[in-house]
């Protein structure tokens, strides 16, 4: 015969029911915590023996601009003289089933000492918690995805902004950005330069490299001076990718002031605006070993991106845009050069570009230097900008 079971009896069971489920959440929470702070503890043992493998194990991979910006931010950490780098857990706040979120706390010395925190985002992956990067919110723009902090009032100016590089370089470049590009937004310049490139001693408004998102830092009021900044860093994301990262630092950042930052006028650009001809009398040979990201004084850090444009400027104007544009062909023609992994990225795209230039325009590097030293005593691209 069923009985009905008496209130307390029914009590005392449903009590047990709660106290068991308590315990399994709490079990599984602190389960999520735990297994955390052990990825970020093989971080810091990766960091400690400068074990790439054993740092990208602790890395997602289904997000192939994160990877890719995963392998540089290890490579900077170390072997770009940062020293006594410390990244622990604060806290973890669990999402779901599949999602966390960790604050995690980094100290290390660069020149100076930093200590900063973040969100960074893991996920459960083939049972494995794993570091997805920062904690963004994120939008799908279509073309392009936009992943930005908390707090950013900014996002459909920035997107708006893309769209338009999108437009304005459609008919420059035959190549086109990637399908699934993402655009990364901080409110906070700091963490850009630490999340992105933290070797650099001097802070930066946008960042590109090859097979990685594009990042902005978006604290500068006037928002229509980004518009040469976001078309910068496309035409960055495009140039690199056909030439597959063969050539040289200077030449890349002298496209991306030709198509990008001066697209909208020199008066747009406080950088462009700053040229003084005296200034850009810099041979290749200079140009070559120089080291900007050790640059520290902002006129000299101008001068440098000045001179990049002017040599440009010098080539477009001298040789046309398609005998140009087959310098980057003809050097996308080699392997692509990862500038992450290959420490002799440098001295060898110098070399790729002394190769190039002898193939498709029949000159020398020091021709070059020669030839444009002479263009720059009668020019007037200072006063007649290429899109004025």
């Amino acid at each position: 015969m069923y009985k009905r079971t008496k209130p307390l009896k029914a009590a005392v069971i449903l009590l047990c029911i709660i106290l068991v489920l308590t315990a399994c959440t709490t079990a599984s929470s602190g389960s999520v915590e735990n297994a955390i702070r052990k990825n970020v503890e093989t971080k810091q043992k990766a960091i400690d023996a400068a074990d790439q493998d054993l740092y990208m194990s602790t890395v997602t991979q289904n997000d192939y601009y994160y990877k890719n910006e995963q392998v540089r931010w290890f490579t900077e950490m170390v072997h770009k003289g940062i020293q006594k780098v410390s990244i622990t857990v604060d806290d973890v706040k669990t999402i779901d089933d599949t999602t966390a979120v960790a604050t995690i706390i980094q100290t290390h010395v660069n020149g100076e000492d930093f200590n900063f925190s973040w969100p960074a985002q893991y996920k459960l992956e083939n049972g494995e918690w794993v570091d997805c990067g920062y904690a963004f919110n994120e939008t799908d723009a279509g073309k392009f995805t936009v992943m930005y902090m908390e707090g950013e009032t900014r996002v459909n100016d920035f997107i708006q902004m893309m769209n338009e590089a999108y437009a304005n370089l459609e008919p420059i470049f035959t190549e086109r950005p990637h399908g699934n590009f993402e655009l990364k937004l901080f409110t906070d310049r700091e963490l850009l330069r630490q999340r992105t490139v933290p070797s650099v001693r001097w802070l930066f408004t946008g960042w590109g490299e090859p097979n990685e998102s594009l990042k902005l830092y978006t604290g500068h009021e006037d928002i229509n001076r980004y518009k040469g900044t976001v078309q910068h860093e496309v035409v960055h994301h495009i140039t690199i990718n056909i030439c597959n990262n063969n050539l040289p630092i200077w030449l890349y950042e002298g496209v991306a002031m030709y198509y990008g930052s001066s697209y909208y006028g020199f008066e747009n650009s406080k950088l462009l605006s700053s040229i003084e001809k005296e200034n850009m009398r810099m041979p290749i040979s200079e140009l070559e070993v120089l080291d900007s990201s050790r640059l520290t004084e902002t006129q000299d850090i101008y001068n440098w991106y000045g001179q990049n444009f002017m040599y440009t400027a010098y080539l477009i104007e001298t040789y046309g845009y398609d005998k140009y544009m087959e310098l980057w062909y003809e050097a996308g023609k080699k392997p692509f050069n990862d500038s992450a992994a290959n420490p002799d990225f440098y001295s060898q795209n110098n070399e790729t570009m002394g190769e190039v230039l002898k193939t498709v325009l029949g000159l020398t590097k020091q021709q070059l230097t020669d030839d444009y030293l002479t263009w720059l005593e009668t020019t007037d691209i200072l006063e007649n900008p290429p899109f004025g």
